[in-house]
């Protein structure tokens, strides 16, 4: 990786893209073994990971939400993402010579549309600041859905969050974590569109969220990952504090090492 102009990226537009962090080996592999986990629930001969998914949530809803939970725990999943490169970039971005796993994750958006969250800062991490590893499996565009940044928006540090949807409707997580639009609406939206297997290393203090796809007959699976630095971690300075910094109540702006 090269440090410099994947640092001077993210500082300048709060991202980078790495082209072909996964290969098309890679994706096949990490889409297989997804398959697997579905064809442990209910066997068929449907090759097609994204069909398959469609199959499963017919068969069984909670267990297609039991195989998005468990996924991420997926050893070669983990080992996909943890690469010594990267590792060692993020470390000396952050200058620190230990790290965190926030979370490894896979996000799923299916033809409802509904699992997509309202503009919002990657909070309740470890660390305050951190960097968002964002991968998609198939490629990202107005059909598949994908990836909004809020451009220039991380040069103004953290903003309040709530957790409630200003719709007022129920959502499908109690934790709705977002920001007012009075502040991300002063920023100018910008839907990425990234091809497979390229990945977005994004600051945390970059404003995101998803766009909705158009192609009801597709999928949209992302991994995910949220690199903590040891820095600015109020847990390990105050015996008081949460494991996470918590994503409402906190001023995040004024917490230092």
């Amino acid at each position: 990786m090269n440090f410099k102009k994947f640092k001077n990226e993210i500082d300048l537009n709060g991202y980078a893209l790495i082209e072909d962090f996964f290969n098309s080996e890679k994706l096949d592999h990490l889409k297989l073994s997804l398959l697997d986990i579905l064809n442990y629930i209910n066997y068929s001969d449907e090759k097609d990971l994204r069909k398959k998914y469609y199959e499963i949530k017919k068969f069984n809803p909670q267990l297609k939400s039991n195989w998005y939970d468990i996924a991420p725990y997926n050893i070669d999943m983990i080992q996909s993402i943890h690469t010594p490169e990267l590792i060692n970039f993020v470390k000396s971005y952050f200058e620190t010579n230990t790290l965190f796993s926030g979370r490894a994750a896979i996000h799923v958006h299916d033809n409802e549309n509904d699992k997509l969250l309202l503009p919002h800062q990657e909070t309740n991490q470890f660390a305050v600041d951190c960097l968002l590893l964002w991968i998609p499996l198939w490629d990202t565009n107005k059909n598949t859905g994908g990836l909004t940044i809020f451009e220039k928006s991380h040069y103004q540090g953290y903003f309040d969050h709530v957790l409630e949807d200003p719709s007022g409707v129920k959502k499908w997580t109690h934790k709705y974590t977002n920001i007012n639009e009075d502040i991300y609406k002063k920023f100018k939206r910008s839907n990425l569109e990234i091809k497979a297997g390229t990945a977005v290393l994004a600051h945390s203090s970059l404003i995101h969220c998803g766009y909705p796809l158009i192609d009801k007959e597709t999928v949209r699976i992302t991994i995910t990952e949220r690199f903590n630095p040891l820095k600015k971690i109020p847990y390990l300075k105050d015996p008081t504090k949460p494991m996470k910094i918590p994503y409402v109540g906190t001023d995040y702006n004024i917490i230092k090492d």
